[in-house]
């Protein structure tokens, strides 16, 4: 093989190389310019109850039947979803089971077992894939309460439910000025609420993040903060100390879980 012909290889292999490099930057770039902005609240949430879409809703999701004669569902979908995406949520007000309606299909929320369940909702798009994820709080459990954050992924219509959680205590998710998606605790005043449907849900401390590591949508919670303000549980609650040792005997069962 002439000088020459080798030459003219080297030349192709390298502009081979280049056109590859170009692909995956042009590719990566795009990716970042499709991400969409975090949507969510500042510091104040209200949720105001309407009868939009409801028939059809219950008549699609007639397979779910309340345990109460006299519930009633409602859209609680908040404007700024409502404005920027195609989901619709639906909450029932005396079992407080909850649901997204997105693409024609019904899909659950959270768990129903508990206090108010669905609360803090926020839209993200933190896989960057263009499509703002539906992120939302709830409460649920039976004696010692607990929040959860859970999020629906349009891309698979899958719902996830982060493994921490927050024992006694609502949550609220925000936006700061940074565009991070905050996890918060929630005023005192949000238990003055006499609906779980029709209310107003505050933020008070910034506790954690949801972000985007190594490809997985993640959650931190410092739970840290939270084991310095005891009055989160008093306020809740209502009740003397034994609803703080519960609370301890119920975060050490979770941890203990966690590590078996």
């Amino acid at each position: 093989m002439s000088v020459k012909v080798k030459y003219i290889l080297y030349i192709i292999s390298l502009l081979i190389c280049i056109a590859l490099v170009l692909s995956v930057f042009i590719e990566n770039t795009n990716s970042t310019q499709a991400a969409l902005n975090p949507l969510a609240p500042e510091s104040e949430l209200t949720i105001t109850p309407s009868m939009k879409q409801v028939a059809a809703f219950e008549a699609q999701n007639k397979e779910f039947k309340s345990p109460y004669d006299t519930d009633k569902c409602y859209n609680i979908t908040p404007d700024f979803i409502a404005d920027n995406s195609d989901y619709t949520i639906f909450k029932y007000e005396e079992c407080h089971e909850s649901f997204v309606l997105y693409d024609g299909q019904i899909y659950r929320l959270g768990e129903y077992l508990g206090r108010s369940n669905i609360a803090g909702m926020a839209l993200a798009d933190l896989n960057k894939d263009g499509q703002y994820e539906l992120y939302y709080t709830f409460l649920w459990g039976s004696g010692v309460l607990r929040s959860q954050i859970g999020y629906f992924d349009p891309a698979n219509k899958k719902v996830t439910v982060f493994d921490c959680s927050v024992f006694v205590s609502d949550l609220m998710l925000t936006v700061n000025e940074a565009g991070e998606l905050c996890v918060n605790t929630v005023t005192p005043d949000y238990y003055d609420n006499e609906s779980d449907v029709d209310f107003v849900i505050k933020a008070q401390d910034m506790i954690g993040t949801i972000t985007l590591e190594k490809n997985k949508i993640t959650a931190h919670i410092d739970q840290s903060i939270l084991d310095q303000k005891p009055d989160i549980i008093r306020s809740m609650e209502n009740t003397n100390d034994n609803s703080q040792l519960l609370y301890k005997i119920e975060r050490l069962l979770h941890k203990l879980g966690n590590i078996f």
